[in-house]
């Protein structure tokens, strides 16, 4: 029986970071509720070469991956990176005909599954999007350039083929996949839309098997803790890097409008966790309207340090408005937090048609995210969740479907 189950990914922990840990969380769940040996590669740097390191654990092969800068003719390299791949597992006396499942994340390491089933075609072989993008359209400086989109569509569409399984960590994300290029009625991020626009005319196959697997949570690591809430001071909490999207500033905005326009009985923090491009605005932001006493910016924080920080938060926000699904809403969930967040987002299907005006937003509206703040200090309320988010829950009925295929 074959018992190999690879995993291919840009995202996984390294000893410098812990960035790509729900990755990794995944990885283990599928060891545990499973009967395969699971087997990492990260991509890396073509000049790089394959070497292993250890991470908690786990062993984790780099592997050498030749992709086009910028996006640009993206796909150019597949052949190449096929063959790299082949001979690693060939140098690891790896027999393909022990690999059961071949998992790789993301559209640009659809080259991989291809290259193992010109091999063996009993390799199952699935493709996981993270991304309200799943096809990775408006990503590159040429992204709007209508010869270079079309180059990569049909590259990608060519993969089709050797695709078993198309795993999407929101029903928005398999929305978005299906009905490419046409964006969803409510979709609100333009550079998104744009590109959309430049595709106009280009489709990709639309029948093809598909599992919605949102990203679970690792319960026993993220649970409630008692003993570190602050009974003196209101603590939100923001774990996220700073881009456009992630919308930081529309809390900052929401703090605002609470400290001029709000009478409030008790202290109250935001706490930002996180680095990027927009984070420098922020805080220029905050000095020039005198908002610095209600905010502390944190620098990244290990994955395992997370649980105790979220059990001191009384709120979770993040304001994101093109989001596939984002584990940090539901690791606040599990640690008893409740979050807030937009409408139309991966996460926001956690949230039932009956509670969705408690606790989501349309985007960049900081007045009722204010409201919702003011409300949860004053007279708080529960939140309800109606999907599962214990990961060996998701994982395990996962493989119970991929066993079937």
């Amino acid at each position: 029986m074959a018992k190999y189950y690879l995993c291919i990914t840009p995202f996984f922990p390294s000893p410098d970071s812990w960035r790509g840990a729900y990755v990794f969380d995944q990885v283990k769940a599928i060891q545990h509720n499973s009967e395969y040996e699971v087997i990492v590669f990260v991509t890396q740097g073509i000049a790089t070469k394959h070497s292993t390191y250890v991470i908690d654990g786990m062993t984790v092969h780099r592997l050498p991956s030749w992709f086009m800068p910028s996006y640009f003719f993206n796909g150019l390299g597949h052949s190449i990176n096929g063959y790299i791949l082949l001979n690693i597992l060939d140098n690891l006396k790896i027999d393909l005909r022990d690999i059961a499942v071949a998992h790789a994340h993301t559209a640009s390491l659809a080259c991989y599954l291809s290259a193992l089933k010109s091999k063996n075609r009993q390799i199952k072989t699935v493709i996981q999007y993270h991304d309200l993008d799943p096809v990775q359209i408006r990503l590159g400086k040429f992204a709007k350039w209508r010869p270079n989109i079309a180059f990569r569509v049909k590259n990608f569409t060519d993969q089709f083929k050797n695709i078993d399984l198309h795993l999407c960590i929101s029903e928005k994300t398999l929305y978005n996949l299906k009905h490419f290029p046409f964006p969803h009625p409510q979709e609100a991020f333009k550079p998104y839309i744009d590109s959309l626009e430049a595709a106009r005319g280009l489709e990709i196959p639309r029948d093809i098997k598909s599992y919605v697997l949102y990203n679970g949570v690792d319960v026993n690591k993220f649970r409630v803790i008692d003993g570190l809430k602050d009974g003196d001071c209101f603590k939100i909490g923001c774990v996220s890097n700073f881009q456009d999207l992630k919308d930081h500033i529309t809390l900052i905005k929401a703090i605002e409008e609470i400290v001029l326009n709000h009478s409030v009985g008790k202290k109250f923090k935001v706490s930002f966790i996180g680095s990027g491009p927009t984070k420098e605005y922020c805080r220029q932001y905050i000095n020039k309207h005198n908002l610095d006493s209600y905010f502390i910016f944190e620098e990244e924080m290990r994955h395992d340090k997370l649980p105790s920080y979220f059990n001191s938060l009384d709120l979770f926000v993040l304001p994101s408005y093109f989001e596939g699904f984002g584990c940090v809403y539901t690791e606040a969930a599990a640690c008893g937090v409740p979050f807030v967040g937009c409408l139309n987002q991966g996460y926001s299907e956690y949230i039932s048609d009956d509670e969705k005006h408690l606790w989501l937003i349309e985007p960049h509206d900081y007045i009722k995210l204010a409201d919702i703040i003011m409300r949860q200090m004053d007279s708080p309320v529960n939140q309800h969740l109606i999907h599962k988010y214990d990961i060996d829950v998701l994982v395990k009925n996962y493989i119970e479907y991929l066993s079937k295929l």
